[in-house]
């Protein structure tokens, strides 16, 4: 007999702005794997068609139905692509949006700059995955202890990998001299050991050299090593003007120098929580 959360987890999506272009079709490779890690249908989105343009998407939602047995719709409003990406992902229920990217723009048709821009504005987390062949396997899930008190949503987020996907979390662990990180990374390790032993989650904890500034690029290199399915950050809400010219840490990891897909999380009170 299936539960109550079983049968919402049925009406669960993966959202994926499709506009027949190779970074498009790199995010959709990655959303038919998280779609069926997670038991999910798709959601294909257009903004501003053409005739043409609702018969090839019909098409191609065809083509993962007979291929994959993924359960597939197309939306193909007009308007601005922003506000309809968000409203369609809480209307569908889609659990993350799924954008391709190279180094410079994403299959949203914007520099990368602008779509991480934009993307920060999203309550649903995104998935942002480079171009090139990807493992297309969730096994290996990473990210980094921090010490601020967002960071739960991270240990979060990993959790429903290991929950549902049964991925196995690896948790970076950075060297804190200071006393205040300490306490910020103590705090969160213990709401961490909380959740996964009650959630029976399968993590291991990875200890680097690097201090708190500087561990991403270590648990990056790790994520490489270990093929692993994402890497989770954290979005930079609020910007200053050393992000504008060097790159905030999320603009920098979504870059990454191994195409590791990076996971954003906006910290933000409204973030989509999954009820599983």
């Amino acid at each position: 007999m299936t539960t109550s959360h079983e049968e919402h987890r049925k009406k669960w999506n993966i959202l994926i702005p499709y506009y027949f272009d190779p970074l498009s079709d790199f995010a959709l490779q990655e959303g038919i794997a998280l779609s069926k890690a997670f038991e999910t249908g798709l959601v294909l989105f257009h903004c501003n068609p053409d005739e043409s343009v609702k018969k090839r998407l019909a098409e191609k939602a065809g083509h993962i139905i007979a291929n994959h047995g993924i359960r597939t719709e197309c939306f193909i409003p007009s308007g601005n692509q922003a506000e309809l990406m968000f409203a369609l992902a809480h209307k569908t229920e889609s659990i993350l949006i799924v954008i391709g990217h190279d180094c410079r723009s994403s299959s949203l048709g914007l520099s990368l700059r602008k779509t991480l821009r934009m993307m920060r504005k999203s309550r649903t987390p995104f998935l942002m995955v480079p171009e090139g062949l990807h493992n297309k396997s969730f096994r290996d899930i990473v990210y980094c202890m921090g010490f601020q008190k967002t960071e739960k949503e991270k240990i979060l987020w990993a959790s429903y990998f290991g929950r549902i996907c049964k991925s196995r979390i690896h948790v970076v662990m950075p060297k804190a001299s200071d006393q205040f990180f300490k306490t910020g990374i103590r705090s969160n390790l213990q709401a961490m050991d909380k959740l996964y032993n009650a959630a029976e989650v399968d993590f291991k904890m990875v200890a680097v050299e690097a201090n708190v500034h500087h561990a991403a690029d270590a648990a990056l290199s790790y994520s490489n090593s270990i093929q692993a399915g994402a890497f989770i950050v954290l979005t930079t809400l609020r910007p200053d003007i050393f992000d504008f010219f060097g790159g905030s840490d999320d603009f920098i990891a979504i870059r990454n120098k191994f195409s590791v897909p990076v996971l954003c999380i906006n910290p933000r009170d409204d973030l989509y929580v999954l009820c599983n």
